[in-house]
């Protein structure tokens, strides 16, 4: 910016002592002709100046993001690297689902049709599995229910996979990230600095929020190399 105020000062003065001498044809002749070696300059300098400009803060770069016409970055590219300069500094409770609103299991229920059934009417798939002293032990995922144990009681601790995540509440979401490749899961539980349960977090969302918008593909065959193989890009 400081070229383009240089610009203006050296040729401010200069653009209004117009001749006054000459009559006034001769003066407008002068100018028009100053007005359009003006405009040219200014041009110039503005280019310049914006050829030459580089950003000295995240502030100045989304500015410049902001005004970039979208012929140039869509909207879709915009809210992705919107995600991505904001994701280090965004915490784990941005994402969490709160403890209420987690179905718990106990280690020493049974499972049958019936409490399968209302299971499955929570809309969830993962259920996380107390213990004696009232500790998480497992998690339950329904969706990984081998058929042939739906028709029958089984105990959850059977039932269950053993192994599970935590991540504190003030971890960034990068540190999140890290949590769920490490342990290669899709959902982890979120503690305090005490231990105590705040809720969870699952993968998928935080994904979204990486990328700044849901991400969708009704395409569901991925276990089928044939259907992979044979997709078309439309699908």
């Amino acid at each position: 910016m400081t070229k383009l105020v240089g610009f203006f000062d050296r040729h401010f003065d200069r653009f209004r002592a117009v001749p006054i001498a000459k009559g006034k044809a001769a003066r407008e002749a002068a100018q028009a002709k100053l007005e359009s070696e003006y405009d040219k300059k200014l041009k110039t300098a503005i280019k310049e100046e914006h050829k030459n400009y580089t950003p000295q803060s995240e502030k100045d770069l989304v500015e410049i993001i902001r005004r970039t016409p979208t012929e140039a970055l869509s909207i879709r590219d915009r809210n992705l690297i919107s995600g991505a300069m904001s994701f280090k500094s965004r915490k784990a409770s941005l994402i969490m689902m709160p403890k209420d609103d987690i179905t718990f299991l106990n280690e020493k229920d049974n499972l049958g049709p019936l409490a399968l059934d209302k299971l499955y009417k929570t809309g969830d798939t993962v259920f996380p599995v107390l213990n004696r002293n009232e500790k998480v032990c497992g998690l339950l995922r329904t969706d990984k229910l081998d058929l042939l144990h739906i028709g029958k009681t089984e105990p959850v601790a059977k039932l269950m996979e053993t192994g599970v995540a935590f991540a504190r509440y003030d971890y960034t979401l990068e540190q999140l990230l890290a949590v769920f490749l490490r342990n290669r899961t899709d959902y982890v539980l979120i503690i305090d600095d005490k231990e105590k349960l705040l809720g969870y977090a699952e993968l998928g969302t935080l994904i979204s929020v990486l990328f700044n918008r849901e991400i969708k593909d009704d395409f569901d065959n991925d276990i089928s190399s044939s259907a992979v193989a044979n997709r078309r890009d439309d699908e």
